[in-house]
């Protein structure tokens, strides 16, 4: 910002020593300047880049979380695949289909994840009240902010539930076919902790999904 009232003296050299020094005049039609107080275009433009990187922030950490959907839904699967099997509801070829399909799925979604995920550089200050804003444009700040808010949770929890997924993943190519013995001891430890970060996404998504949209 410019300082308001500043003059610039200069002195005169042609009426000799002596002559009083004096103003330089400023070119017709100048105004003073005036501190930005956020509500000039500068401040208006400054609002409206900050609405701006706000919505694309949401955007991308919503698409990381899309992203994330159908390998936590395969994971899913795979898991409830065992708790049928468990209480009787199923028989175990059918398991074993789900296991194979769901299996085969399962690198694709992976990386399809990491790809999401990678290209996200979360903006820690992202929807943050402007100064300068408009009472409109405050409040779809607010409302994106509290969207923010929810998928970064959701997202929080997505990337638990695809982590236990990749481990199983591993562990599926890593097992020795002479010690499937020691696999279904440790599949069988994954199936009962797995409830716990797929009930959390559960639960972040439905409360996500009571959450107004950041306007586009």
């Amino acid at each position: 910002m410019g300082a308001a009232g500043v003059v610039v003296w200069t002195t005169l050299n042609q009426g000799g020593p002596g002559t009083p020094a004096i103003p330089l005049a400023k070119p017709a039609g100048s105004a003073e300047e005036t501190p930005d107080d956020g509500s000039g275009p500068t401040g208006q433009q400054s609002v409206g880049e900050a609405i701006t990187s706000c919505r694309r922030e949401v955007a991308v950490a919503e698409s990381v979380l899309a992203a994330a959907g159908d390998g936590i839904g395969h994971w899913r699967e795979h898991v409830q695949a065992q708790t049928d099997l468990s209480l009787g509801r199923t028989e175990e070829d059918e398991a074993e289909k789900i296991w194979q399909r769901t299996r085969q799925a399962g690198a694709s979604d992976v990386a399809k994840y990491q790809t999401a995920k990678s290209g996200r550089k979360a903006d820690g200050n992202a929807c943050r009240p402007v100064k300068g804003a408009e009472d409109d444009q405050g409040e779809q700040l607010k409302l994106c902010h509290t969207r923010l808010s929810k998928v970064s949770s959701a997202l929080t929890n997505a990337d638990l539930a695809m982590k236990d997924w990749q481990r199983q993943l591993e562990a599926l190519k890593d097992a020795d076919p002479d010690d499937l013995h020691h696999y279904e001891d440790s599949w069988l430890e994954a199936w009962r902790k797995a409830p716990e970060n797929l009930d959390r996404y559960s639960a972040a998504m439905d409360t996500l999904a009571k959450t107004k949209s950041c306007p586009r």
